[in-house]
């Protein structure tokens, strides 16, 4: 799509860094100012900006540019409308670069008011129901193995993020103004390549999106020695062009050089494989990359003395791999319920003994950390650590990862409550408990992989006539339905707690005294409660024609 941009002629802007910089950084200055020419081009236009930022090296990149854009406006004296940054944390990231990011929202953050720049920083997380902690470990969802769809990238990405940019433009007068600058580029991946072409990405038009606004790849054309080299052109002590959020990207180049066995050939320029230094960083728990692991292996073999904590977390993931294939630890469970009245059942969930499992390994991980965190800032301010280098310090200080916070062990909890396998109330509580105050550690054991084997197939039953889903809102109490059913077959059985207390909307009937839990065995001649909507049976005694008694 090709979308006309006029920009809007104001005062002198400038065209070129303001600082001396060194001749071999002439390439990359080149290619970012027609970057930063085109990002200016939308905002004169009155485009609102927003950047999709994961501080990723990629991400990295647009986020410079775009700062460099607007600051330029703002030194030349031009108002610029408020610009917006959304970081998606999906709460399950790589515990390092979910250090990393930490440190770089502040930074950031630090940066826009020192320098007065209209930008708001947006940060969103998924939502606690499709969490990896409810979803898998409380439901039993499995994960996104290899060669399923990754539906775990839409709702703990994707989604979060649409609903971000939603409440963003509800906030402008003209919804269709968002611009969403996105760090894509065509070398990235064949497949990625492919994708971009079909949605009509390039470095200059502006894609609309189905939500409203519009997406543009401005450094679609890159290639990774681009990214990396423009990074490092905002280093001062390189003699850079560009000064921006941070003093230089080491902290990243160290990530991405661990997860690449502590080599990368385009800064040091040794003639060997030039895309050394882009590593992907994912979620911890991803199991749709194979079966292992490749970049943070790297990270702990490379550099234990920054990464050897997420050995653990390493193991969790590789267990939940091993474990892939082996049916005793799934469950028969029926919740799909075809359009020909049938409803399936099959081993698609983890049973609650697998689920109690992971739950113990991930509360058992966190106590760990919390006591490496402990013994690591004592040392720390006992001037014990020395080694390493004060960056190095700092990104180990302090609890690097919780797998399990309050909220998410009440909605576990919550979710074991309406599963059966759980003998006793609040079972998530109770392994919080034994586990953090009782002392209790449940290490990871190491398992051989359970060899690739069918799952058996799904069966379908007819469902029984009288019965279905329970399409009323609210808990299902199983007592009274069953109660209900046994002594009036011919009547709809109550099917939730809210029926015996409020009854359906829109009905009403009265008694002298409520109904009482002794009283089941025999209701009395008019109950209070209406059992469901098409429960007719609750009339009063009196004659047609006359009020029923109130009470």
């Amino acid at each position: 799509m090709n979308t006309a941009i006029h920009t809007i002629p104001t005062v002198e802007i400038a065209q070129w860094p303001s600082v001396d910089y060194a001749p071999h950084f002439a390439g990359i200055v080149e290619k970012a100012e027609v970057a930063i020419r085109r990002i200016g081009e939308i905002i004169d236009a009155g485009y609102t900006l927003s950047g999709a930022i994961s501080f990723g090296k990629d991400s990295s990149v647009i986020l410079v540019l775009m700062l460099e854009a607007i600051k330029r406006r703002i030194d030349a004296g031009i108002q610029v409308p408020t610009c917006y940054v959304s970081h998606s944390n999906t709460l399950v990231e790589n515990p390092a670069m979910d250090t990393y990011t930490e440190g770089m929202l502040v930074e950031l953050e630090a940066y826009t008011q020192r320098h007065g720049l209209p930008v708001e920083v947006v940060k969103v997380t998924p939502s606690i129901t499709s969490s990896f902690a409810y979803s898998t470990i409380g439901r039993g969802k499995l994960p996104v193995f290899a060669g399923a769809s990754r539906a775990c990238s839409i709702d703990w990405k994707l989604r979060p993020q649409q609903k971000a940019l939603k409440q963003i433009l509800t906030t402008l007068q003209n919804p269709g103004d968002l611009v969403t600058l996105l760090g894509t580029r065509f070398s990235e991946s064949a497949t990625r390549g492919n994708n971009m072409r079909g949605r009509g990405e390039n470095a200059t038009d502006l894609v609309p999106t189905e939500g409203g606004g519009y997406t543009c790849s401005v450094i679609a054309e890159w290639e990774v020695t681009d990214v990396w080299e423009l990074l490092m052109a905002c280093e001062g002590r390189r003699n850079g062009p560009y000064r921006t959020y941070v003093e230089d990207f080491s902290w990243c180049l160290e990530l991405y050089k661990d997860a690449n066995e502590g080599l990368c050939a385009i800064i040091t320029g040794d003639g060997g494989n030039r895309a050394s230094c882009g590593s992907r960083h994912g979620c911890w728990n991803c199991t749709s990359t194979g079966d292992r692991d490749k970049s943070m292996e790297a990270m702990i073999d490379s550099a234990p003395e920054k990464h050897g904590h997420l050995d653990g977390v390493n193991q969790l993931r590789n267990f939940l791999i091993q474990t892939r294939w082996d049916m005793s630890r799934r469950e028969i469970l029926g919740r799909k319920v075809s359009e020909a009245g049938h409803f399936g059942v099959g081993p698609t969930n983890y049973s609650a003994d697998m689920r109690r499992e992971l739950l113990r390994y991930l509360l058992t991980l966190d106590v760990l950390e919390e006591e490496r965190a402990e013994a690591h800032d004592a040392a720390m301010f006992r001037g014990d650590i020395t080694d390493g280098g004060l960056e190095m310090i700092q990104s180990l200080r302090g609890i690097t990862f919780q797998h399990i916070t309050p909220k998410q062990l009440i909605a576990i909890d919550f979710a074991w409550s309406l599963s059966h396998g759980f003998g006793h109330a609040f079972p998530a509580l109770r392994e919080w408990y034994e586990i953090r105050v009782l002392g209790k550690r449940y290490p990871i054991p190491p398992l051989n992989a359970v060899q690739k084997s069918g799952v058996p197939a799904m069966c379908w039953y007819p469902i029984p006539e009288g019965e279905g889903p329970a399409y009323e809102e609210g808990l299902q109490d199983a007592f009274i339905a069953a109660a209900n059913r046994e002594q009036y077959p011919s009547r709809p059985p109550m099917r939730t707690i809210r029926d015996r207390y409020q009854g359906s909307p829109g009905r009403s009937c009265t008694t002298k005294k409520p109904m009482k839990w002794r009283s089941m065995r025999r209701r009395p001649r008019c109950s209070s409660r209406p059992l469901t909507k098409s429960a007719t049976w609750c009339r009063s005694r009196s004659q047609p024609g006359t009020q029923p008694r109130s009470t």
